[in-house]
């Protein structure tokens, strides 16, 4: 066997570049092995590439790392805090209704999420060593890696995944925050508790406008820790305020029974869950160091399935079919024992977070659209402009349809699965030219138990909001 099978325990730059130089496009020479990732000088030779471009003399791979950005641990904490909130909120609900099987799918659908995260940050890093365009900022990194590995209509079709994703997600963020403040703070306006939501949609994006104006995410680093830190502390709270609910007898929670649509419904909401990766390509590129981003993402999942696990086993075994889509509902509404102070702050937390979270999840869809305007990679009148009609956008759209649990199975179904589960291993597949046997079979495994579960719980998306809107 190949001693320079991929092996995504070392150094995500020790690909020797005489491996890289089978790409038909490329001409690096036999003595530059090992080069990357000692950081040595090119000797004198020229890059023969399809956008003529030369790399000079006394030039090193290490240019590849910038001088300012993003650590590990700040990467992973604005993966955390893009993933990490409407899961907590939306998961007990979902393995309530897949039974135990539930969990089971829910640690499998992160261990595969967050490989193929990795796997998409290393063919990211795989493009910019090879293509020198790549090596600044780029606004839309994800797309460039489906046009080197594919072309042109791979890129057109993660572009549109990532805008109707990105947009989706950022409906149901606003969805869930202003529902959460309806909740905390009761403004009386109206007897009816729709109008109430409405009302409250109208101030949290009174509150986000400004902030939706932030460039990259080198640049509001901090909303990603003050979301990361929001969630870390309300499901610690959430836990605590389901134990004290949990009664003596286990055996006395009734659960539903499950069937086909409810449960691969239940596998929509946690594909949804762990569904960032469209944003991961954005923050790897505002990383110093971008080829260590499958670190980053290790970290983040770990923190991940340490909040998704507690709170969905927890409101599985305590509340049973009795569980609400939001599980600070029935939490809410059992407070014979606990203070309402305890639950406002949890509110409060997980507001906090959806509020953050949608700054995150809308920069990679207004960044998309800056390139295809090309508005400039600064500060200007025409970047207000443009994101300020994206935030009405999702303002509309969450007006006219204020439920969030519709949206979030359909697209947690459906782009998300591709852009999470299908594209990555795809991409990394034509980009890596060295890969081992038992890694390609757990890749073209990702992609058929993702293929399958996503068709099956759209379908079962698409009845459940058929149903909804026939009996309305």
């Amino acid at each position: 066997m190949d001693d320079r099978k991929t092996n995504f325990g070392s150094n995500q730059l020790n690909t020797p570049v005489e491996d890289l130089s089978q790409d038909s496009h490329l001409n690096y020479p036999k003595n530059m092995e090992n080069s990357v990732a000692e950081g040595e000088d090119v000797e004198d030779w020229e890059e023969d590439r399809e956008d003529g471009e030369i790399i000079q003399r006394g030039e090193t791979f290490a240019s590849l790392e910038a001088e300012k950005g993003l650590t590990i641990f700040t990467a992973a904490i604005f993966i955390i805090g893009e993933m990490a909130g409407s899961g907590v909120l939306a998961l007990p609900y979902a393995i309530v209704f897949a039974g135990w099987t539930g969990i089971a799918m829910l640690i499998l659908c992160c261990f595969a999420s967050g490989y193929c995260g990795m796997v998409l940050g290393r063919s990211w890093t795989l493009l910019r060593e090879r293509h020198r365009a790549y090596r600044g900022h780029v606004r839309y990194p994800y797309p460039a890696i489906g046009e080197k590995a594919y072309g042109r209509w791979a890129s057109i079709a993660v572009t549109v995944c990532i805008q109707v994703t990105l947009f989706g997600v950022a409906v149901v963020f606003l969805i869930l925050a202003a529902g959460n403040m309806s909740h905390l703070i009761e403004l009386k306006v109206s007897d009816d508790t729709e109008t109430e939501l409405r009302i409250w949609l109208l101030i949290c994006f009174a509150v986000l406008f400004p902030l939706s104006w932030l460039g990259t995410p080198k640049e509001f680093w901090g909303i990603a820790v003050g979301a990361s830190l929001a969630t870390a502390v309300a499901c610690v709270m959430i836990c605590i305020c389901i134990a004290l609910d949990m009664p003596e007898d286990l055996k006395s929670v009734e659960q539903p029974t499950v069937h086909f649509e409810r449960f691969f419904s239940a596998f929509g909401t946690i594909l949804f869950s762990f569904g960032g990766a469209s944003t991961f390509p954005t923050i790897q590129t505002d990383m110093k160091r971008s080829s260590r981003f499958p670190v980053s993402v290790v970290l983040a999942y770990i923190a991940v399935i340490g909040m998704y696990l507690p709170v969905s086993i927890l409101g599985f075994v305590s509340y049973g079919k009795d569980i609400e889509p939001n599980i600070l509902d029935v939490i809410g509404h059992n407070q014979h024992h606990l203070s309402k102070v305890t639950v406002d702050i949890v509110l409060a937390l997980i507001t906090l977070h959806l509020m953050s979270s949608f700054v995150i999840v809308l920069n990679p869809v207004s960044q998309q659209f800056e390139e295809f305007l090309n508005i400039p990679q600064k500060f200007c009148f025409k970047r207000c402009l443009l994101r300020s009609a994206l935030m009405c956008f999702i303002l509309g759209v969450s007006e006219l349809i204020p439920k969030f649990g519709l949206i979030l199975s359909l697209i947690g179904g459906s782009t998300i699965t591709l852009l999470t589960f299908v594209f990555p291993c795809l991409f990394y597949l034509r980009l890596e030219q060295n890969i081992s046997l038992h890694i390609k079979v757990l890749l073209y495994e990702i992609i058929a138990i993702g293929l399958f579960g996503g068709v099956a719980s759209t379908y079962s998306a698409i009845n459940a909001i058929r149903k909804e809107f026939t009996h309305s």
